[in-house]
């Protein structure tokens, strides 16, 4: 395993300032320009305002996402971070808690962050499938994609960036009240102008006769993906893609049977493994070994361990950064993929 000189985690985040922040809630406006106008003067800002919905990074598993109000505090494991000492902070910057000294980064949401951040009300979706999905959905700008399981949000997250502008995401869950959470945190995020959700059960009711035929892709997160799947039809465009979320083989055999049925053709199911890197301080204190004896028995001397020639000496400190390799998460579904064929081929 090689080792290299990283910058450090301030350093990291200093580039952040360039990006745009799209989650910021809209205010409320007379007109939908107006609306516009006010996302469009967010997106430019490089400093963190009330009512930002913004990302505190403290580590790969530590995230958390909070809107800005004054006179709140944020509570976690890292301290207290009181709202008015992060009103006005660059973005890329640290805050710090007024006890202990513990710092965590102010970041710009963006679609991990939030998958990261988020409440788990259902098991959700990661990006080493949310990424694969959306190429094959080829969600992008003016193109409409419906969604059958909204569950926590997460995919309906990364849709809504990738269908910006002009695009639609209609999002359906059958659970009420999950529904009702689903959409206050789409407000919360400032989707609302990509976002449709709608409390429906979309295997016995489908999408709705206002998206026959107009639909350019279809994701489905659900139990029995097949029922569905009469109704998928009806509102997606021929050439049209329909991806499968689904934890069991089983459900993917049932759904792959329905679609080739239903005369969809290039019926494929895909399995994704990410693997995570990260990087850490290590020093660069020669370590000590015991050596075996000839005899078989632990000798007394100590051998000094050599250290790798490769690596890049550090000035002063004695430091070295190490790339190392995180645990991975083991199997999480299958993705299941169907183009849909004209009438009659």
């Amino acid at each position: 395993m090689s080792l290299t000189k990283h910058p450090s985690v301030g350093e990291f985040l200093a580039g952040c300032e360039e990006h745009v922040n799209p989650y910021r809630p809209a205010r409320l406006a007379l007109c939908p320009m107006a609306a516009d106008a006010e996302i469009s003067d967010v997106s430019t800002s490089d400093t963190a305002r009330e009512g930002d919905f913004v990302i505190l990074w403290g580590s790969y598993t530590q995230i958390f996402g909070i809107v800005l109000k004054h006179g709140e505090i944020a509570n976690n494991r890292f301290g207290n971070f009181h709202h008015d000492e992060i009103i006005g902070r660059h973005f890329g910057s640290r805050v710090r808690s007024r006890r202990g000294g513990l710092w965590l980064a102010l970041l710009r949401p963006s679609p991990e962050f939030i998958t990261q951040s988020l409440t788990h009300r259902t098991q959700i979706v990661y990006h080493a499938d949310i990424s694969l999905l959306r190429a094959l959905l080829d969600a992008r700008p003016g193109h409409i994609i419906c969604e059958a399981g909204t569950g926590s949000g997460s995919v309906s997250a990364s849709l809504s960036r990738a269908l910006r502008p002009n695009g639609k995401l209609y999002t359906f869950e059958f659970h009420e009240e999950r529904q009702k959470q689903a959409m206050a945190d789409f407000s919360t995020y400032g989707v609302l102008d990509v976002v449709v959700s709608q409390h429906r059960d979309v295997c016995n009711h489908g999408f709705g006769e206002e998206l026959k035929g107009q639909v350019h892709g279809v994701f489905l997160d659900l139990p029995a993906p097949w029922a569905a799947v009469p109704h998928v039809t009806k509102c997606l465009v021929f050439g049209g893609k329909v991806v499968a979320f689904s934890p069991c083989v089983e459900q993917v055999d049932k759904t792959a049977t329905e679609l080739r049925r239903s005369g969809y053709f290039d019926v494929r199911m895909l399995e994704t493994l990410a693997t995570n890197w990260g990087v850490k301080r290590q020093d660069a204190t020669k370590k000590k070994r015991r050596t075996e004896g000839t005899t078989g028995t632990t000798a007394a001397q100590e051998a000094e361990e050599e250290e790798p020639k490769d690596v890049p000496k550090t000035s002063g400190t004695g430091e070295q950064w190490l790339s190392y390799q995180m645990p991975m998460r083991s199997h999480t579904g299958y993705l299941l993929v169907a183009t849909r064929a004209p009438d009659g081929d």
